[in-house]
Order: structure tokens, then C-alpha cells, then sequence
């Protein structure tokens, strides 16, 4: 009688031999793709999470970008209301006008006048103004400026205010320092005509 050799050169076992050969095979080859997405999970798994992170903090910029603009309209929407009766507008002054500011952002961002020059009107383009922005992380300055003077003067009618904020929104993560920037400045500026009838 004549031995055929079977596939791990033991003595082939007719049928039952290559079923249980088969199924070794097929035992064996999960483990080891296991084994290779575990790798491949650790590997991905830092720069995914980093990247879900980065993702969060420009939705937060996004968020805090809106709230500080609309901080600014409001600001600047407070100081236009003008009483004809009295020929005034007891709105007119710096402590009201950053009040309706700070009403508008989330209770963790901090606005407060400058202590600096200038400390009411800025000139020149917004691009020079890097100067300006507070130090303080999720601190803003907010510039209120009357007819373009840095008096508080009550405005006249039809007289203008403006109302610009200088935000330093600090990151969550450090997503952006890997970049090279620690923080992000947010600008808002609104201009308004003091009302009249």
C-alpha cells in the first residue's frame, strides 16, 4: 500500500485530514489580522484624537467669534438711544455701553476697559492694532469711541459711536501651539448713528 504525504508531510488522512488542515488554516489567519489591527489602531488613534480635538477648538473660535461680534452690536445699539425729550442720551457713557458688552458673551469671557492708550478710540487699520489685544487669556478690550474723540461726552444726534472689541481666545488644546500660535485675537467693530427722531 502506497502513503501519500499530506499537506504538513504527515500521512494524509483521506478527507478528514484535509478538513481539519483547512480549518487550522483558517483558525490561525484571525489571530494574526487581530493582532495587526491592534497595531494599526494605536498607531492612527493619537493623530485621530488630536485631530477631533484641533476640530473642537475651531468650533470654539467659530462660537466665541459670533458671540464677540455680537457684543459689539449690542454695545454699540445701547449707546445710539437718544431722548429727545430731554435732549440727551443718558445711555451715552462708557459703564452702560460695556455693560450691554458684557451681556452678550459666555459667563468665562472676561471684557473690561483699556488701561492703556489709547484707551477709547483706535486709529489706523485694524492690522496695526496687534499691539492692543490684552494678554490675559479669554480677556477683551473693549474701545468705545464717541464721535471719533476720546471725551465721553453725551453724543448728539446723529452723531456716531463706535464700538470695537479686541478679544485673546485661548485654546483648549494644543493644537494650535504646534503651529506656532498660543492664542487666537478675535475682532469685532460695529459703527452706529446716535438715533434721532
Amino acid at each position: 500500500m502506497t502513503m501519500v504525504n499530506g499537506p504538513n508531510g504527515g500521512a494524509s488522512r483521506g478527507a478528514e485530514g484535509r478538513i481539519l488542515n483547512g480549518v487550522m488554516r483558517c483558525h490561525r489567519f484571525p489571530y494574526s489580522k487581530r493582532g495587526q489591527a491592534i497595531v494599526e489602531t494605536a498607531l492612527l488613534l493619537p493623530i485621530l484624537m488630536f485631530l477631533t480635538m484641533g476640530s473642537a477648538d475651531l468650533g470654539r473660535v467659530f462660537y466665541y467669534s459670533i458671540a464677540v461680534t455680537n457684543a459689539a452690536r449690542e454695545a454699540a445699539r445701547q449707546g445710539t438711544y437718544y431722548d429727545p425729550i430731554s435732549n440727551s442720551n443718558e445711555f451715552d457713557n462708557y459703564g452702560a455701553v460695556l455693560a450691554a458688552a458684557r451681556q452678550e458673551v459666555p459667563s468665562d469671557v472676561t471684557l473690561i476697559l483699556p488701561t492703556i492708550a489709547p484707551t477709547h478710540c483706535l486709529t489706523g487699520q485694524p492690522s496695526a492694532w496687534s499691539a492692543n489685544y490684552p494678554s490675559d487669556p479669554n480677556t477683551g478690550y473693549v474701545y468705545i469711541c464717541f464721535d471719533n474723540t476720546d471725551n465721553p461726552a453725551p453724543a448728539a444726534a446723529s452723531s456716531w459711536i463706535q464700538v470695537t472689541i479686541l478679544y485673546n481666545f485661548q485654546p483648549v488644546t494644543p493644537f494650535l501651539e504646534l503651529v506656532g500660535a498660543s492664542s487666537v485675537h478675535i475682532l469685532a467693530s460695529t459703527t452706529m448713528r446716535v438715533q434721532t427722531l
